[in-house]
């Protein structure tokens, strides 16, 4: 048997691959990570290509969505006898419902579920896979827990719920390969054959407790490092520069400033914004990420933005490549001590493109070369 699988690229889209893998034989699963930016892109290539598509034997989209227009050429397909199926919780893809192929739920029996307890369901109950009790019981615990850390139940769970942070850390520690191949063995043999029911060594416990302190550093710096702003709904939320610890970053800066709708987190580097709030009279996936071609959870969610387009503006602003040797550039953009602060619009309009001709030392450069 030989199986496609998309799925996103946080714990909850990883839980999923892992079960894949388990399910079926690593050799047989090949996994293709997404994120929102790039889904429609991979999915759609891969089912433009018929002989490829016709390949295998199934194809599963998990733990993310894809837009209405891939869903209707999927749909096309499917209907002609494409096994695809697809398992997705969060609010933003509940438009897909109506799809028989599609499976969405953001809540079972009144618990916040996951992509991976749905895909989970499916492969044991459609599949009827079954394995020893001892390691049906791991499998079942292991989606408990990337379960409860991706829908942030963990928080409500006090001690008993801190096993799913750890998850997550261990996850950013060892990478995604390494993350995979550990989870698959720590399931069917456990930490070693005398601790069949530990998730953690003692090399994991010692990495876990430096990392919480790396974290409760960067949250102490980035916290100094808020900007205040009101977005075009009249929220008023904070705004920071960040590239790492995104989900416990943004909660527990929500929780030290109550006063803020929700927080963006930049990551420059990667294109991205995460968003992350604790209120609940504000949905963060269908009110502002959607509104940016992102998605995600009420209280977590992410969009991207074109990484060029922001250096462009960046490198502008601080350098002014237009006029950089006149007492103009100090006039108008400032200094580094003390720089003039002016709205991106008022920016546009001082500032237009130079054309490299307006360079003398670059005419005929690369004649001369």
């Amino acid at each position: 048997m030989k199986i496609k699988i998309f799925t996103h690229i946080d714990l909850d889209g990883i839980g999923c691959a892992v079960l894949a893998y388990l399910a079926f034989g690593k050799e047989n699963v090949d996994v293709e990570y997404c994120n929102y930016d790039d889904v429609d892109d991979k999915v759609e290539a891969f089912m433009e290509n018929e002989d490829l598509y016709r390949s295998y034997d199934s194809i599963f989209i998990t733990d993310i969505s894809v837009s209405d227009q891939v869903a209707s050429m999927i749909d096309i397909l499917d209907k002609s006898d494409c096994c695809v199926r697809l398992f997705d919780h969060h609010g933003t893809a509940l438009r897909l419902d109506n799809y028989f192929w599609c499976t969405i739920y953001e809540y079972l029996d009144a618990v916040k579920t996951s992509g991976t307890e749905l895909f989970y369901l499916y492969l044991r109950n459609s599949l009827s896979l079954t394995y020893d009790q001892t390691t049906q019981n791991k499998i079942s615990r292991f989606v408990s827990i990337v379960r409860d850390y991706d829908t942030w139940r963990w928080k409500e769970l006090g001690e008993d719920g801190l096993v799913s942070k750890q998850m997550n850390d261990l996850f950013h520690i060892y990478g995604r390969d390494k993350f995979i191949e550990l989870a698959m063995k720590r399931i069917m043999f456990g930490t070693s054959p005398l601790h069949q029911d530990e998730w953690f060594s003692e090399t994991d416990v010692l990495l876990l407790e430096q990392k919480q302190k790396d974290i409760d550093i960067y949250v102490e710096q980035k916290e100094k490092q808020i900007t205040v702003k009101t977005d075009q709904w009249g929220n008023t939320y904070g705004v920071i520069f960040a590239e790492r610890y995104f989900s416990e970053l943004g909660n527990r800066l929500c929780e030290m400033h109550p006063e803020l709708a929700y927080i963006a987190m930049i990551d420059i580097s990667r294109g991205r914004v995460s968003y992350r709030t604790i209120r609940d009279d504000i949905n963060l996936g269908t009110e502002i990420a959607h509104n940016y071609g992102g998605g995600g959870h009420p209280k977590a969610t992410g969009s991207t933005f074109d990484i060029s387009w922001a250096m462009d503006i960046i490198t502008d602003w601080l350098f002014d490549m237009h006029d950089a040797e006149s007492e103009t550039y100090a006039a108008n953009v400032g200094t580094f001590e003390n720089p003039v602060r002016i709205s991106p619009d008022e920016f546009a309009k001082k500032y237009t493109a130079k054309p490299p001709s307006a360079d003398p030392w670059l005419s005929n450069a690369r004649g001369s070369l």
